[in-house]
């Protein structure tokens, strides 16, 4: 965790966070699209009622990208904003991915919180 505090004093550190935020969602998404085919659905069910959980899965990854990277800030808006992603997600249909993008969210809002007190100097008045 020191690295990345050090990386964020300096002036790659923006750049840094950046950089993973974009690494994450461009790959998460790319995973979305190759192994996130729907199956076909079971005999006898409706096929109107079949829907894509492509925008439950894309939505989850914007936020798994949010609550990794809202561990190198003080702030609580990314983690909640990747909760709300997540939430949204779970309930289009992404169960499981929405709860772990919940959980991974809360994580990284205390980590960021306890790390940023001790390691980002000035961050708490």
């Amino acid at each position: 965790m020191r690295i990345a505090i050090a990386l964020l004093q300096g002036a790659l550190g923006g750049a840094f966070v950046v950089i993973l935020f974009f690494i994450l969602l461009g790959g998460g998404l790319l995973l979305v699209v190759v192994f996130g085919g729907r199956a076909a659905p079971a005999e006898g069910v409706d096929r109107r009622l079949g829907r894509s959980l492509f925008p439950a899965r894309a939505l989850c990854v914007v936020g798994m990208s949010f609550a990794v990277v809202g561990v190198f800030f003080v702030s609580i808006a990314t983690d909640v904003l990747g909760m709300i992603l997540g939430a949204v997600g779970y309930y289009l249909g992404a169960r499981v991915f929405g709860a772990v993008v919940i959980i991974l969210s809360v994580v990284t809002l205390f980590i960021g919180l306890l790390a940023g007190q001790d390691a980002i100097p000035g961050s708490y008045g």
